[in-house]
């Protein structure tokens, strides 16, 4: 009888680990069983060596939970205080170790070690464990729902005050004249025809507001069966149904009608008032008991219960208020100087405006400054020292103005400042006269003292002024013209366009003005019988020359100055012209057209629709388009990215990842963002034929795209061999020189008879 050798079990599948991951209860409730439970799931794919949950308590450093970590090691670091993320970010990847930021009360790091092979697996995984362990945070979900509106429009704060208010007087009005208050409110925000507040107690309907129903109790009972909100349209109305539950307690549904269905902030807005309900429904269940008591024994006992139960709410109502109170205030100003931010400076920047063009009062005036040299000072120094200095010239630019004026940080070593009813020399003299004299005083960084100069240019509001992005282009424009003049400098906007009119600056400004920045098309193919599947949108600068640029040449000018969302919008504008035109002379086709933007784009739900809105206009289809983003300046981008982009795949466009491959975090970025498309970056393509590196990276890529059902675009093709190589692989889309160049709109045209015909019923192209 012959013994047959054991073979270790295959390694689950990468996506079951991750979703076993994100079942990990809060670290504050999870049991010893559960923390061996995690390592045991991430030791199946990546052999531990040791692990860590750690913060930062009063006391020091505190693990939550280490796995194999030597005592040493841990005293090393509970030594670091200060230093403490510098020294982790030191330990060597090489030797298998992964760090990773958590944004979490009690965990700020994950700290872990296997295989140096499997080291892009463990990070994945680490950062999967992050966004889980984010997720865990209490009161995140609660706090959540009002902030997003308030960040995207003030206009909502004053809203949402309002709701608050009347909540505040739930202790002084009737149950019934309160409910009547918040209706009205709900008429008045969201034109709401009726708001009904029921419970359903075994089919048993009991009405809460108002005692007696226009509507048939069944018509409600099919409103109130379900424990998750309910939408339907039903006799020309639409219907929302809310459940109010607290925990495992259900307390009532909120229902109301409108003649016009609901837009997502008005969802929001709903939500919100939904949480704010259960609240005061839980404390009027906890009197309604108090009030049935009928002995001392029992009233003394429940009394202590109510009075921990309104310990409780109370506790949660100030946690709640201090992180909305928090989370409005990070979302509008800068989290390193305390500065407001580009979106709290751009809306003070239109009221001022409209001040000026509705009152003629006095105008105002803008500085943009920036830093000479600030690279030298982060390469010489570090990146703790520049911010160091930013913090300190910060309070030195705030210390320069007046009470109305403001200082603001655009990103980087960018300020902008804004002086009120400063529209004058004399005016706006002292204060840059302040600005200098301050900033020549030395800083001292981490003990070495070093001088600074700042370039700043200065713009002021004029009849002439079209809107708050010229005038702040045309501050911004005066502050590179400062830089051109030797550095340290002032240049008044009007010296700039007078003396530098022919600045790249200016030249690219005006090219977008005349319309000379026009859209160039590169056909995509299906590699396994090369028809046509899409283009992608391709920038052409036409110079007064009449040379034409390539985007290479002008995309990092319009970045750097900050005309790179108008590029855009204008590029995406002459698409849709150029594409309403193709489908007039060929009937339609299954093709998709890819245009790449910058991430900047997904700041706010604003700028999204503006894009969307350019598409309505010019009467085409937005399920024609893909939009492309970079894979390195998208992880940049601020948590509202991925609600934009969820925003974007709603209104039938579909998500590309561009230059997938380049970055540090490329396979966390397909799970956490919405991907249809992923591109290959071209420098794999090139070097795939004489590398089996590159080879392997690219046959990965497409198992990775077909098991997540992706689409996968190789860029670059520049010959034969490259193509064929790509077809053997299987690879299903590509782009390249070899099959087609950057072709203007007119050539296109015999190309589309190479698409697939549209589908008889679809109304999208796919």
């Amino acid at each position: 009888m012959s013994v047959q050798p054991l073979t270790p079990p295959d390694p689950p599948p990468l996506l079951a680990v991750v979703s076993s991951i994100m079942d990990f209860p809060a670290p504050g409730i999870a049991s010893p069983e559960d923390y061996a439970r995690l390592v045991e799931q991430l030791g199946r794919l990546c052999p531990l060596q040791h692990f860590a949950m750690l913060g930062l308590a009063d006391g020091g450093l505190h693990w939550l939970y280490a796995h194999q970590l030597p005592e040493a090691f841990k005293q090393q670091l509970g030594r670091e205080g200060p230093r403490l993320t510098e020294q982790l970010t030191r330990l060597d990847e090489h030797q298998g170790w992964c760090v990773q930021a958590v944004e979490h009360y009690e965990v700020q790091w994950l700290l872990a070690r296997g295989a140096p092979e499997q080291t892009p697996t463990l990070r994945l995984l680490l950062e999967c464990l992050a966004k889980r362990l984010h997720e865990t945070q209490t009161g995140t979900q609660l706090a959540g729902q009002a902030s997003p509106l308030m960040q995207r429009d003030p206009q909502w704060q004053q809203k949402i005050e309002k709701i608050s208010r009347i909540m505040r007087l739930a202790h002084n009005l009737p149950q019934h004249a309160l409910f009547s208050q918040l209706e009205a409110v709900l008429r008045q925000m969201l034109a709401v025809n009726d708001m009904l507040l029921v419970r359903l107690d075994n089919l048993r309907l009991e009405k809460l507001y108002p005692m007696r129903l226009a509507y048939a109790d069944d018509v409600i009972r099919a409103l109130c069966h379900s424990t998750n909100s309910i939408e339907r349209s039903e006799a020309g109305l639409f219907w929302y149904s809310l459940p109010l539950r607290q925990q495992q307690q259900y307390f009532a549904h909120l229902i109301i009608n409108t003649a016009q269905p609901l837009e997502a902030d008005d969802r929001l807005f709903l939500d919100f008032l939904r949480h704010q309900l259960t609240l005061l429904l839980e404390l009027t269940r906890v009197r309604q008991q108090l009030d049935e008591l009928n002995s001392e024994e029992s009233i003394n006992q429940r009394l202590q219960q109510l009075r921990q139960t309104n310990l409780r709410l109370q506790k949660r109502l100030r946690h709640h208020q201090e992180l909305e109170r928090r989370l409005q205030f990070n979302a509008l100003h800068d989290p390193l100087t305390q500065l407001p931010n580009r979106a709290l400076l751009m809306n003070h920047l239109h009221h001022a405006m409209t001040r000026y063009r509705r009152y003629q009062t006095a105008g105002f005036t803008l500085i943009f400054a920036d830093v000479d040299h600030f690279k030298q000072v982060n390469d010489a120094l570090g990146h703790s020292a520049g911010d160091q200095l930013l913090q300190e010239l910060a309070r030195r630019l705030q210390s320069c103005i007046r009470q109305n004026d403001m200082v603001a940080r655009l990103g980087g070593d960018e300020f902008v400042i804004y002086l009120d009813n400063s529209q004058q020399e004399e005016d706006v003299s002292p204060v840059l006269n302040r600005i200098v004299g301050r900033i020549a005083h030395p800083f001292r960084l981490q003990g070495n003292e070093l001088t600074v100069t700042v370039s700043l240019g200065v713009a002021s509001v004029s009849e002439q002024t079209t809107d708050i992005s010229e005038l702040l282009h045309q501050a911004d424009l005066a502050m590179y013209q400062a830089k051109r003049n030797g550095r340290s400098r002032i240049v008044m906007y009007s010296d700039a366009c007078m003396e530098h009119s022919g600045s790249p600056e200016e030249r690219l400004f005006r090219a977008l003005r005349e319309g000379r920045i026009v859209p160039y098309f590169q056909p995509v193919i299906r590699l396994c019988d090369s028809r046509l599947v899409g283009l992608e949108v391709m920038a052409r600068w036409i110079t007064e020359e009449g040379e034409l640029k390539d985007a290479f040449d002008f995309i990092p000018l319009a970045e750097q100055c900050g005309l790179i969302q108008d590029l855009d919008r204008q590029i995406l504008r002459r698409t849709c012209q150029q594409l309403k035109s193709w489908l007039q002379l060929s009937g339609g086709g299954r093709f998709k057209i890819s245009l790449n933007l910058s991430g900047k784009h997904l700041a706010s739900r604003e700028q999204i629709m503006a894009l969307v809105h350019i598409m309505e206009e010019e009467g085409v289809i937005p399920g024609y388009f893909i939009f492309e983003f970079n894979e390195r300046e998208l992880s940049r981008q601020s948590a509202d990215s991925l609600t934009s982009l969820h925003e974007l795949r709603a209104k039938g466009i579909q998500i590309s990842l561009d230059d997938f491959g380049t970055g540090f975090s490329s396979l966390n970025a397909l799970f956490h963002f919405p991907v249809d498309y992923i591109k290959v970056d071209d420098s794999f393509t090139h070097r795939m034929l004489n590398s089996p590196k590159d080879l392997a990276l690219i046959r990965a890529m497409r198992d990775i795209c077909q098991d997540l059902d992706f689409t996968l675009v190789v860029e670059g093709i520049e010959n034969q061999q490259q193509l064929q190589k790509l077809i053997e692989l299987g690879c299903a889309q590509g782009q390249g020189r070899h099959i087609s160049p950057p072709l203007p709109g007119s050539d296109i045209i015999p190309l589309l008879t190479q698409a697939d015909p549209p589908a008889e019923s679809s109304l999208n192209p796919s």
